[in-house]
């Protein structure tokens, strides 16, 4: 039987959305499975001509829009609740906001969402290793054996403008961080954002007070493509040394986002940068340590990071880039 979906009649183009018990399933069939039909193509891990697959992906032709259906009941399992889904593999994510729906003919919950297939989704979909797919406390591991071959429908189908990405215009922020502890030795700030733009400085080393090591500290302006625009670097900002503090870069410059650090002080982020957008994830804000900033708008930053062993990424204006204490 077929699920109806309120997402878009993509999704009910495989029939992909209905879940038996794993023990039904036949499992030297189980894996990812792809097929292309007039209206478009689809994905799923599942087990073909049953009605199990716990997850899906699906469009219309011509289209990069996808349709995401999970089979996943989250704390709070009512029907319209938002949920924030992160699927990744190594260091590739992709955070979806999901609505949940109870399906009352077989007592199942599903969260869809829609997502773009863009160049990130797609290096997600043929690489190797294993696809993790987090919600709130919980997370579900799907290997990718297979997953590259059955994608190729969908990849030819609905890639539609996704295949020659749009050129990004820079967004303007205005926010600070400080330079990661164990960053590389010959980081250097760019003209552009990108490696392949020239060196305009190098990254002042950690300093110390004698008592507690402080790092550099960055006032970023702007981001585009995970890199972050910044108008200055200042560092011996901490610990009451004697010398005032040395601005070591001053002008228009890009460094990648990876190396930046903050304090995200709330105990959630949200999808986009909006707080009526769905929430992304929630975690204890004394838990959660930053490893990347992805982009910024405004006074809002995308961050990502982990807390209890699990990953979250998303949306937050509520920041702090103090190293020696804590902002209003």
């Amino acid at each position: 039987m077929m699920i109806w979906t309120r997402l878009s009649v993509a999704l009910q183009i495989a029939a992909l959305s209905c879940f038996l018990p794993v023990s039904a399933i036949a499992e030297e069939n189980l894996g990812w499975h792809g097929q292309k039909i007039d209206d478009g193509a689809s994905l799923f891990y599942g087990v073909p001509q049953t009605d199990y697959a716990p997850l899906s992906l699906s469009c219309a032709q011509g289209s990069d829009e996808l349709a995401f259906v999970f089979a996943f009941a989250p704390i709070n399992a009512f029907d319209g609740v938002e949920v924030g889904v992160l699927l990744e593999s190594g260091d590739i994510s992709v955070p979806i906001a999901t609505t949940g729906a109870r399906i009352e003919m077989d007592n199942s919950f599903i969260l869809e969402g829609k997502t773009v297939l863009d160049t990130r989704l797609t290096d997600l979909l043929t690489s190797r290793g294993t696809l993790s797919v987090f919600v709130e406390d919980g997370a579900e591991e799907y290997p990718l054996d297979g997953a590259r071959e059955a994608a190729a429908a969908l990849l030819e189908t609905c890639i539609g403008k996704a295949a020659t990405p749009p050129v990004q215009e820079t967004t303007q922020c205005d926010i600070a961080a400080w330079v990661m502890k164990g960053a590389p030795a010959d980081l250097v700030v760019r003209a552009g954002p990108g490696p392949e733009y020239p060196a305009f400085s190098t990254i002042p080393r950690p300093y110390t007070d004698g008592e507690e090591i402080y790092f550099p500290q960055v006032t970023i302006t702007g981001s585009r493509g995970g890199w972050l625009r910044i108008s200055e670097v200042i560092t011996e900002l901490h610990g009451g040394l004697p010398t005032e503090p040395i601005t070591t870069f001053s002008g228009e410059g890009w460094l990648p986002g990876d190396v930046l650090r903050l304090w995200v002080e709330s105990g959630r982020v949200f999808s986009r940068p909006s707080d009526d957008a769905p929430i992304a994830a929630t975690f204890d804000s004394d838990e959660f340590a930053v490893e990347a900033l992805h982009a910024c708008t405004g006074l809002w930053v995308e961050v990502e990071g982990r807390h209890a062993d699990k990953r979250a990424r998303g949306w937050t204006r509520d920041v702090c880039a103090s190293q020696v204490t804590t902002c209003p």
